[in-house]
């Protein structure tokens, strides 16, 4: 998915008011999977992938959760948190990376087209990135595709603070100033097949009756003090943490 299309589409809607409703949507991926998102307003967002898979967001907390048989699991999102891959980030850090951030920022360009798709008519326009890499998306300014961007960008982002990492800057107004900010197509990545207003039960944006919380082993703690190690012993620092990890997600 085009990294400067959904961090410029994240501050385009989340700086606008959406109203409070259920809408769903369904989207094609390119390999034909199907995903459905359904959003009642910023605390209650649902992202289906699967019959036996899928993502919630309700308040500020981010689950996935998956059904194996009739019994259901979750995880709160914020257990990746443990493994500190924030703190670690630094740790990995290469001189390449300080090069990334002079590279230029890439572009949109309104193609002047327009495409309707699942009965909403939206704009094409033509995607550059910084490598020179060209794609299309077809967006509108329609409060119900706009509500369903909304919903997987506000997941995206609330899961990111949960789990302790950093989110790329870099924002692109002339794709705000617009106003179209609802994904209708994203190249050949994601096609908007169908949409449902109907409402949905209070149950359908909580985690099912009698689920199971998994909790992730707290790796961060256990690779402390990583920094300024040389690579074998940081090697065997790392092989240490996987082996407790393993151990512990044994005993459940």
């Amino acid at each position: 998915m085009n990294t400067r299309l959904w961090t410029g589409l994240t501050a385009g809607i989340l700086l606008s008011s959406v109203a409070l409703a259920d809408v769903s949507g369904v989207y094609h991926t390119e390999d034909k999977s199907k995903m459905s998102i359904s959003y009642r307003d910023d605390s209650h967002v649902r992202m289906d992938l699967s019959k036996d898979n899928f993502l919630l967001l309700k308040g500020d907390k981010t689950y996935t959760v998956n059904r194996d048989g009739s019994r259901w699991t979750a995880m709160d999102l914020a257990e990746i948190g443990k493994l500190g891959l924030g703190g670690m980030a630094g740790i990995f850090n290469s001189d390449d990376d300080d090069d990334d951030e002079d590279e230029g920022t890439g572009s949109f360009r309104d193609t002047g087209r327009t495409e309707t798709i699942a009965g909403y008519k939206g704009k094409v326009y033509e995607v550059t990135e910084e490598d020179g890499e060209r794609s299309e998306v077809v967006l509108t300014n329609h409060k119900d595709i706009t509500s369903l961007t909304r919903g997987m960008l506000l997941f995206g982002q609330k899961s990111i603070k949960n789990m302790g990492l950093t989110e790329e800057s870099g924002l692109p107004m002339e794709l705000i100033s617009s106003g179209y900010t609802g994904i209708l197509r994203q190249d050949k990545d994601l096609l908007l097949v169908s949409v449902d207003k109907s409402s949905k039960g209070a149950d359908f944006y909580a985690l099912p009756a009698g689920t199971k919380m998994e909790t992730m082993p707290d790796v961060g703690s256990m690779m402390k003090g990583m920094e300024g190690m040389d690579m074998e012993d940081m090697e065997k620092k790392m092989k240490e943490a996987m082996r407790q990890m393993q151990e512990q997600m044994k005993q459940r």
